[in-house]
């Protein structure tokens, strides 16, 4: 056995080693962080970081409970008087971090102060300082209590510096959660050197955002919503990014838009409806405006993120004529947040169709669609001009509003800015009326901000600093005339720009033989534009009475970002007097209740106006109680005309003289409805608002979706329901009469020579309808679906077929299976070289 032997040092080898594990661990154990010495460069909580006790070991500030049922009572009053909704419950409270929470050291350089604010039962929170300013390398941050780091569901906000305004205040975005964790960073060195004064703990009792759409929420947007990012917002991306939905207050939600001015230059001016309550100081620096709040996949209407915020705004102008408000946002936008800055235009006209981009119920962006004309009128008032301060929207074709869409801008075709939701009926489930500040009403306030340059110019096109690709600016074309020409307008212009900074290729071409486009394709530089003119052509005078629908389509030959389509439309011949009933022999139509032919006396009810005391021409009408006015309880009660053959007649339309009285539609009603079978009725008119006729007012309504080719078309017009309280005079109706394309080929044809006849029944329809077509001789054959945009939806036939008639289903869905949206829809079939389309309304 040999025996080991000491060496010498050994020991102090065996020693040292053992010191610099332990110093090691102690290194490890110790509160400062070794590898971030900076705590502003930390993303999610500081204190999830260091060796500090847990945010549950905190004492809680508790606010006060929340009566649920007592707020939602108080809602529906506030509702009732026009208020904007309300998701939040303000609390009024004075902390500070002298008075309140922990301080703890981070390190030799930082210093941390925290403090928790629970709200049992409150599906949100967020806080009002009054008093906020902070020193160079501090970092206010605000998360909630039970998390370790970046949470993008619930919320993590975080402020510094650069959030220090002139007006000393600070709101923040909503936290998901009932317990919240307020954290300050503070260098050691400005302990002393900073304001933060908590005022206001603002708890949420309905939801405003949320984690995900399947988690039982409640007080969710209404299902005929259509989310932005579904193909319908396609055409509008440049003009969604523009629009945000925003508190005030910590409280009351609303929308806005982020409007353009004519230096083009980026300033954040925010244009919203006055009364969502912007109108002083204190309010602009209490708003947050949220960003991107949208669903993830069309047909959710739920699962947002509130992510991309900013915060605090000035008051620039308000007004209470046209409803209106301009702010400056306190901060130039986050270019990784891509907003847009809306074009507008101040010309004061009726708009052949509009379009809203909201926030319904303060939910997930949505847009909505109405194809007719709007009319100028007084806020909730029918009568035209009346004070002209307001653009009345008659009822939403696809989607609606809700409270949480005030303050939502309204644009034009042209995707500009004509005004800003003030109010109105309109919901899912019904067709009533909405009306808008006219924003050339609203320019005597806010022209010199958003002309800051005084070009006195009446319009601007959407500014997107983001935007790639191509963007193409114009509606369309929608023109008309008689056989034979000339139609007006005879020509559309087109801008494309090219939004990145190397050149691209372009294309354009039509899908129809009756117009051409110049130039069909060429180069646009980088940051450049070119304008392109869509114009008919000498195959346009050759058409018959009719009609006609297609598109062009630009094409971005170079990457494909941005190829997009724009609807052409053109109607031949003018609108003709078809029928007509002047109503000086009784009509012989089927009427029940009090409805009745004869001479009115001129009676009113206790509420409302008298009724006339004979017809707009000669004596007699058509009315419900010819004696007096409506009955309380009165059920609805129709007068419905026998059957009117349309069959050979196209752009259909209904008109006649109306004196009509009756109560706000939350009480008493009054409609028109048509059918082309006598029992599905489509209502096209019902009362948005109180009526108060003091004379013959004429009525004109666009009935061509159900009665175009049809043989057998009902109108009927409806008293009731009504409540049990007020009553007013009720229907009066003189001079009924309907006018429309006469002998048309039965859609809208190419070319002369075709003769593919093609329609669709029922019509509208839901969930499908059968497309009934002709063709004239044996061959090839397409149909397909197209949207009112001119974007292609599906193909039903391509193949051959034979000669004479045929008939196939569209169930309503996409290529893909999926449902389509309600709206405008055209099928096209093609065979021989030529082409018809028929237009068809989808409606759910």
């Amino acid at each position: 056995m040999i025996e080991k032997k000491n060496r010498p040092g050994a020991r102090a080898v065996v020693t040292l080693l053992v010191l610099v594990a332990t110093l090691m661990a102690i290194a490890l154990a110790a509160p400062v962080a070794l590898a971030r010495t900076a705590p502003l460069a930390i993303e999610g909580p500081v204190a999830a970081e260091f060796d500090l006790q847990p945010a549950a070991a905190l004492a809680p500030v508790q606010t006060l409970a929340i009566d649920v049922q007592q707020l939602r009572a108080e809602d529906e009053e506030r509702d009732a008087a026009g208020l904007p909704p309300r998701f939040a419950l303000p609390e009024n409270a004075w902390l500070t971090p002298e008075n309140s929470g922990t301080w703890e050291r981070l390190d030799d350089e930082y210093m941390i102060w925290r403090t928790r604010v629970t709200a049992p039962g409150a599906v949100s929170l967020n806080f009002g300082f009054t008093g906020y300013r902070l020193p160079k390398g501090a970092r206010l941050s605000l998360y909630p209590a039970d998390t370790q780091g970046l949470d993008d569901k619930r919320g993590l906000a975080i402020f510094t510096a650069a959030d220090n305004e002139d007006h000393g205040e600070l709101w923040t975005p909503v936290i998901l959660a009932d317990d919240v964790v307020i954290e300050l960073v503070l260098p050691a060195s400005e302990r002393n050197n900073y304001r933060l004064e908590l005022s206001s703990i603002n708890k949420g009792y309905r939801y405003f955002g949320e984690m995900m759409a399947d988690e039982g929420l409640f007080d969710k947007q209404g299902s005929c919503n259509v989310d932005v990012v579904c193909p319908e917002g396609d055409p509008w991306q440049y003009e969604i990014h523009s629009v945000g939905a925003y508190s005030t207050g910590g409280s009351i939600f609303c929308t806005g838009v982020m409007m353009n001015n004519t230096a083009e230059d980026g300033t954040p001016f925010f244009l919203t409806a006055n009364h969502c309550g912007i109108t002083n100081a204190s309010a602009a620096a209490s708003l947050v405006v949220y960003w991107n709040f949208e669903s993830a996949n069309c047909g959710d209407l739920a699962g947002g993120l509130l992510n991309d915020f900013q915060t605090g705004a000035v008051h620039l102008a308000s007004s209470s004529t046209s409803d209106v408000t301009l702010v400056q946002l306190d901060d130039p936008v986050n270019p990784a947040h891509e907003v847009s800055f809306a074009g507008w235009n101040n010309a004061s006209m009726d708009f052949p169709g509009v379009t809203a981009i909201h926030h319904p119920n303060g939910d997930e962006k949505a847009i909505s669609f109405e194809y007719d004309a709007t009319t100028t009128t007084t806020y909730l008032s029918n009568t035209v001009p009346g004070n002209g301060t307001h653009i009345r929207v008659t009822d939403w074709d696809v989607g609606t509003t809700e409270p949480g869409s005030s303050g939502s801008p309204l644009f034009d075709p042209d995707h500009r800015v004509v005004g800003q939701l003030h109010g109105g009926y309109a919901a899912c489930g019904n067709d009533l009326s909405d009306w808008y500040g006219r924003l050339s009403v609203s320019w005597a306030v806010i022209g010199t901000y958003l002309d800051p340059l005084g070009t006195g110019q009446a319009t601007i096109d959407t500014y997107s600093p983001w935007a790639s690709g191509l963007q193409v600016v114009g509606s369309g074309l929608a023109s008309e005339g008689n056989s034979g020409g000339p139609f007006t307008p005879a020509s559309a212009v087109f801008t494309l720009t090219n939004n990145d900074p190397t050149d691209i290729d372009f294309a354009a071409a039509t899908t129809v033989a009756w117009a051409d486009v110049a130039p069909a394709s060429g180069t646009i530089p980088g940051g450049g534009s070119v304008v392109v003119t869509v114009s008919l052509n000498a195959a346009a005078d050759a058409l018959v009475n009719g009609l006609y629908a297609g598109a062009v389509d630009f094409t971005n030959t170079t990457s494909g970002d941005g190829d997009t389509s724009r609807p052409l439309q053109l109607t031949v011949g003018l609108p003709e007097f078809v029928y007509g009933w002047n109503l000086d022999v009784d009509p012989v139509w089927d009427m029940n209740g009090q409805w009745a032919w004869g001479i009115p006396t001129g009676v009113a009810g206790d509420h409302g106006l008298p009724d006339p005391t004979s017809g707009a021409t000669g004596s007699y009408v058509l009315g419900y109680n010819l004696t007096g006015p409506y009955a309380d309880n009165l059920p609805a009660t129709h007068l419905t005309t026998t059957a009117i053959d349309c069959s050979e007649i196209s752009a259909t339309s209904l008109r006649f003289q109306r004196w009509l009285n009756v109560e706000q539609p939350a009480y008493d009603h009054a409609s028109v409805s048509v059918s082309n079978d006598g029992v599905n009725f489509q209502q096209i008119w019902t009362n948005g608002s109180e009526i108060t006729d003091s004379a013959w007012m004429p009525q004109e309504f666009d009935i061509s979706a159900v009665a175009d080719g049809e043989a057998t078309v009902y109108v009927r017009w409806t008293m009731g329901t009504t409540d049990s309280s007020w009553y007013y005079g009720g229907w009066n109706i003189d001079d009924i009469e309907i006018w429309g394309l006469p002998n048309p080929v039965s859609a809208a044809n190419d070319l002369p020579a075709s003769r593919l006849g093609v329609d669709s029944y029922p019509n509208p329809f839901n969930p499908m309808t059968r497309i009934r077509f002709n063709l004239a001789q044996a061959g090839h054959a397409t149909i397909q679906v197209f949207d009112l945009q001119g974007r292609h939806v599906r193909t039903l036939v391509d193949g051959a077929q034979p000669a004479g008639p045929g008939e196939v289903v569209w169930d309503g869905t996409d290529g893909e299976g999926r449902k389509v949206s309600s709206g405008v829809y055209f099928a096209r079939v093609a065979s021989g070289g030529q082409a018809a389309d028929h237009k068809m309304v989808l409606l759910k």
